[in-house]
């Protein structure tokens, strides 16, 4: 198919000219904005919940148990929590529990609020796509780098239990039309400016009932639908409803997706810069350094970037270096507000 949808795998060049896997992103113009400041949501400290039931066998009951055991000693809430979830036809889909639990909340890294450094979330878009890029992202990021899967993914609930394993908070890409749909295209059941709400909110279902154990969703393109209140209005009510956050990575700077969703009071955070929109060691550097800067001057700020290999590879060391420079390399659920500005 046609268009640049995270979906299509191309091959392109990194700055030293050497080809590298990388997976596209829509062209649509983005504009850096001022980053909000940063709220002091907390973490919910929810003791576990165990899963009633296990497996056939006694083996297959130890392997999960080792597996929910693991997830634990990285300080995160096991999933899926039972009572977390209602059952449909198309998978298990995330509610708000009877006692007022929200899933962004229970399965959110936990994060001290005594620390008062500046904080800087990065969320890697666009994950299971490429098995290679992925299983490399979860590898070399350490467990506060947040990590967005595209709903479609192949062995998506197995990447999201690694990721989790290893601390990583995650999140789905939600597919939203641009202005140029079909000729850029997000992927499979995206959602539409031109159809029924009850047809996007069937789309958003199937999307939701992929997997478990993520906080919220990532906006993916959406320089169409984002621009249409009427289309986004039953999409933010359904993600709110749900007890998600909502990531608005503001790819075009006219989409009013972030503010709908911070009047109604969902929770939100805004992406305010693109690290690696252009691919190139240099540039990439570049755009780290301003990251903390804005950081130190606003309290905070949410950065996104695309699993390639020249990203990881800046990556790396620069995050390695945040805690010397008195900066917290924090989940992206540190820096979510439901506050309207």
């Amino acid at each position: 198919m046609a268009g640049g949808g995270v979906w299509l795998l191309l091959s392109g060049s990194s700055e030293d000219g050497v080809q590298q896997p990388r997976v596209t992103m829509s062209l649509n113009s983005f504009r850096d904005a001022e980053p909000v400041e940063r709220n002091a949501a907390g973490i919910d400290g929810q003791s576990p919940v165990d899963t009633p039931g296990g497996g056939d066998t006694a083996t297959a009951h130890g392997r999960k148990m080792a597996k929910r055991e693991q997830i634990a000693a990285a300080g995160m809430h096991p999933h899926p929590d039972p009572l977390l979830l209602e059952q449909s036809d198309l998978g298990p889909l995330p509610v708000i529990g009877k006692d007022g639990r929200v899933p962004w909340r229970v399965y959110a890294r936990p994060y001290s609020l005594l620390d008062e450094r500046p904080r800087i979330a990065i969320i890697i878009t666009g994950l299971g796509v490429s098995e290679t890029l992925t299983q490399q992202v979860i590898e070399a990021m350490p467990g506060p780098v947040t990590l967005s899967f595209a709903a479609f993914s192949k062995n998506l609930k197995t990447w999201i239990d690694k990721s989790r394993a290893d601390g990583h908070e995650v999140l789905i890409d939600l597919p939203m039309e641009p202005v140029d749909y079909p000729a850029s295209d997000p992927g499979p059941h995206t959602l539409l400016a031109s159809v029924p709400a009850d047809q996007n909110l069937r789309q958003l279902e199937w999307i939701l009932s992929r997997a478990t154990g993520y906080v919220g969703v990532a906006t993916f393109m959406g320089s169409g639908l984002g621009t249409k209140p009427r289309a986004l209005n039953p999409i933010l009510m359904e993600l709110k409803g749900r007890g998600l956050l909502l990531v608005d990575t503001r790819e075009t700077p006219v989409s009013l997706t972030g503010k709908l969703a911070r009047e109604m009071g969902m929770t939100v955070a805004s992406n305010e810069s693109f690290i690696d929109r252009q691919p190139a060691g240099k540039v990439i550097s570049k755009r780290l350094a301003e990251l903390e800067e804005r950081a130190t001057n606003y309290g905070g700020i949410v950065a996104v970037a695309r699993p390639l290999p020249v990203t990881l590879r800046q990556l790396k060391p620069w995050i390695a270096s945040l805690d010397g420079k008195g900066l917290a390399l924090a989940p992206v659920s540190a820096l979510a507000t439901s506050k309207s500005n």
